[in-house]
């Protein structure tokens, strides 16, 4: 139970709204020295005494109708205890008034002038009560009193609920001009104008005799400092909780590991596809220069003659020798661009296929000149008897001759020797450009099985390369994204800290106030305090 709880039990009640004042501005003065400096002064204020009238002080928008409703407010019981008037400046905050009546018009809803003059009572006056005017000239009143309903909820919460009465100045000045030629008339125009409804609004709010209203006006400039107090440290509190440095860098945190190894499988499956159409390249271009190569050999074994078949085979070492230089050449070329497209650095080259260049250029030419066999003798037998036939022919005119037929034997077996050894030449020829047919393309299949050897092991060797590379590359940046995101951890957990002590220490504030204000609005919105006996000076 709280100071003021104790100390009304203990007093039975009297002087509760002056002790709770004292409270709650020490709370005030505690959080808000600046707020309570200007309000230290209104508590030395007092209620007048002896007065034997209560003055209500009527405000609102200008042409609102406020003199006419005075006047008839005040005609009801001219001599009664209750007294209508206008705001003047004498009445300063309102501080001092029991009780104020408010105006609005049904021209229209209420706007910054009204909202302006209700934020200055809700500081200042206990007791407000609230009438629109003009509702014979508008139809629509009834729309324009719930929209200022909406609005007091709105802009003053200790006025929702508050009851907005219609009057209509005019009708009662119609039920006074009536009221002896018709008197039934003139008590139903009277009702509808409201002012009677009204008058007895406001005496029903008229603080009790002996009330220390001026206390109570006290207490809700008080509570309102403390609201206004309490709302700048919750709206600090969001703005503290809503850290934008914190927030920040969780966003930058996010970012980082969401990204953190991204790309790998990407740059990987990247380069598995540039190696395979290397393959493919490489491959159409080594089966180019087989075709072209071994087009060429062809041709130029065709075109050989004697002597010049035995050094052919150097013709086709050159050639092998010049295509495995175009692949490799070509090879290292396309692994280049490969590395130079990732702007990394170039390869190692692979150790060069020594001891089978060495095999393929120490190939044994082939054995061109056949040893005499069957074959051999078969072909001298053909062309000797081929030579034999045709000395005949051409010979067998001279032996109509006496002098010269017997040069036409000899002339015979000479031909079909000459014939027989040509024959055994051309055949000699023919087997020895098979055999070298043969062997030319026995090398060109081995060096195509090398480049393709070669191409491969190179690409391999290179995709290799490339993948440890690019694993590296993301090695790093993954433990770079780790130191940062470490560091922006140990930065979140400092702010954050410190967010929590700013936050405890608002919090603590927060709660103290807001007890203050709730003791204050329950005495103030609970029941009206019995009368209380005024403080000696």
């Amino acid at each position: 139970m709280s100071t003021y709880d104790t100390t009304r039990t203990a007093l039975g009640g009297k002087h509760a709204t002056r002790m709770l004042c004292d409270e709650v501005f020490r709370t005030l003065e505690t959080y808000e020295p600046t707020s309570a400096a200007t309000l230290s002064g209104l508590r030395s204020l007092r209620a007048p005494r002896g007065q034997s009238t209560t003055e209500v002080v009527v405000t609102g928008r200008a042409n609102s109708g406020t003199s006419g409703l005075i006047e008839a407010l005040n005609a009801i019981n001219p001599h009664g205890p209750v007294v209508f008037r206008e705001w003047d400046h004498d009445d300063d905050n309102g501080i001092m008034l029991p009780i104020v009546l408010m105006l609005f018009d049904a021209a229209g809803p209420i706007g910054s002038t009204e909202l302006g003059e209700l934020r200055r009572l809700n500081k200042s006056v206990d007791k407000v009560v609230f009438a629109i005017t003009k509702t014979d000239m508008h139809l629509n009143w009834r729309q324009v009193r719930d929209r200022d309903a909406q609005l007091l909820a709105i802009h003053t919460p200790r006025f929702t609920g508050a009851e907005i009465h219609p009057v209509a100045t005019p009708l009662v000045h119609a039920a006074n001009d009536r009221r002896d030629a018709d008197p039934h008339a003139a008590q139903a125009l009277a009702e509808s104008a409201g002012v009677d409804a009204l008058h007895a609004a406001v005496l029903e709010n008229i603080p009790a005799p002996g009330t220390d209203y001026v206390a109570r006006n006290v207490l809700w400039g008080i509570t309102a400092a403390l609201q206004e107090a309490q709302a700048t440290r919750q709206r600090i509190g969001r703005d503290i909780q809503n850290n934008p440095e914190i927030n920040k860098l969780h966003r930058i945190r996010a970012e980082l590991l969401r990204k953190r190894g991204v790309g790998r499988s990407d740059d990987l499956t990247a380069v598995r596809a540039d190696i395979q159409r290397g393959r493919v390249e490489l491959g159409h271009s080594i089966n180019e220069w087989a075709r072209t190569t071994a087009g060429l050999t062809r041709s130029e074994i065709d075109a050989l003659d004697g002597a010049a078949l035995g050094d052919y085979p150097a013709r086709v070492r050159s050639l092998t020798r010049v295509g495995h230089e175009q692949n490799n050449s070509r090879t290292e070329k396309y692994v280049g661009t490969l590395f130079d497209k990732r702007s990394l650095p170039a390869p190692e080259k692979p150790a060069p296929d020594v001891a089978e260049r060495e095999q393929s250029d120490d190939a044994t030419p082939p054995q061109l000149i056949p040893k005499r066999g069957s074959e051999d003798y078969i072909f001298a037998l053909v062309g000797a008897s081929a030579g034999v036939g045709l000395g005949r022919l051409i010979f067998g005119p001279l032996s109509l001759m006496p002098t010269l037929d017997l040069l036409t034997i000899p002339l015979t077996l000479i031909l079909g020797i000459v014939v027989a050894l040509w024959m055994l030449r051309v055949r000699r020829h023919v087997t020895a450009r098979g055999r070298l047919r043969e062997w030319t393309a026995e090398q060109l299949a081995h060096a195509r099985a090398h480049m393709e050897r070669h191409t491969a092991s190179h690409l391999v060797n290179a995709e290799q390369q490339l993948a440890a590379e690019i694993s590296r590359i993301y090695d790093e940046k993954i433990a770079d994204t780790d130191r940062q995101v470490a560091q922006i951890e140990t930065q979140i957990r400092a702010l954050t800290g410190q967010r929590d002590s700013e936050l405890a220490v608002l919090t603590a504030e927060i709660n103290d106030i807001t007890a203050a204000v709730e003791r204050s609005t329950q005495l103030l919105q609970g029941p009206r305090d019995r009368a209380e006996p005024e403080e000696s000076s």
